[in-house]
């Protein structure tokens, strides 16, 4: 009998990659449009020359290797438009270039491919542009919640994810609705974040930015660098939140605390996962 090994995530319930990739695309395809529309043209130059400078090297390394392109999957896609998202609209633009190759080669396809990677590679490459040029990535606002209005377009931000809270609201319930993203990390992310801040006596306004709906619904949930566990997905998203408020009540910047936040979490999932797999029924202790 002939057995195959395949990287997950495996297809289950019709939820395929394509799907999972195709529906996050969408809904950052329509953050990047309202980042053209708040930080002007320039805003959508980023998001282009990214989301290029990523498919580019994907294709260009899978066909050094000659291996099968695997574009259509929107992997290399997502990366690229994720990376734009984490910068500032005054950017010089070859730094996403930059970020997005890092990040497709160096952190996706260095460490196997889709399915194997330890950490988020977009993330891993902001961290990466942030501690080399970390003048040229800051932004030069914070946002700030002063009004409802502020969550459909804050016009106060400094990063291009950062514009429209209500967009990763909306998209982040539809991938937990059609169930493209597990509703634990996110209910429990979200929650702990919000209750931390309470005890700490933080003003919400500050902590409640379109960067943390990005990191609730796109980062920490990601399938390959989040536990696969329930359990640890439970204590996964207290993690988020709990780092979330340390590092942002400690640094007085929220919007990069949730960037280090999924970077650091990701580093510790496996250790999560691996300590909350449930017991074999017939395991007897040694």
């Amino acid at each position: 009998m002939k057995l195959t090994v395949s990287h997950p995530a495996h297809i289950r319930e019709g939820v395929t990659i394509n799907k999972i990739m195709w529906s996050k695309i969408a809904i950052l395809l329509v953050l990047s449009l309202i980042s053209a529309v708040v930080f002007g043209p320039k805003a959508l130059a980023v998001v282009l020359i990214s989301v290029l400078a990523a498919v580019l090297t994907e294709a260009g390394i899978q066909k050094l290797t000659k291996q099968e392109l695997t574009i259509k999957d929107g992997d290399a896609v997502l990366i690229g438009l994720i990376m734009a998202l984490l910068l500032p609209p005054t950017v010089d633009l070859w730094i996403p270039v930059v970020g997005a190759f890092f990040a497709v080669a160096l952190v996706k396809h260095a460490f196997g491919g889709l399915g194997s990677t330890l950490f988020n590679p977009a993330i891993a490459a902001w961290v990466f542009m942030n501690m080399s040029w970390g003048a040229l990535t800051g932004s030069e606002s914070i946002p700030y919640l002063s009004g409802y209005t502020d969550l459909f377009i804050e016009f106060g931000s400094g990063r291009l994810a950062e514009v429209s809270s209500m967009v990763l609201i909306i998209g982040g319930l539809y991938l937990i609705y059609k169930k493209y993203i597990d509703w634990r990390i996110p209910t429990l992310y979200l929650i702990s974040t919000i209750v931390m801040a309470l005890l700490i006596g933080e003003e919400l306004s500050y902590v409640i930015t379109g960067m943390l709906f990005l990191g609730i619904f796109i980062l920490a949930p990601d399938p390959t660098t989040s536990p696969i566990t329930k359990k640890g997905r439970f204590i996964y998203g207290i993690l988020c939140g709990i780092l979330t408020v340390v590092y942002g009540y400690l640094t007085y910047d929220y919007v990069v605390a949730v960037l280090f936040t999924v970077f650091f979490a990701n580093a510790v999932a496996p250790f999560i996962e691996k300590n909350t797999f449930p017991k074999p029924v017939n395991e007897v202790s040694a």
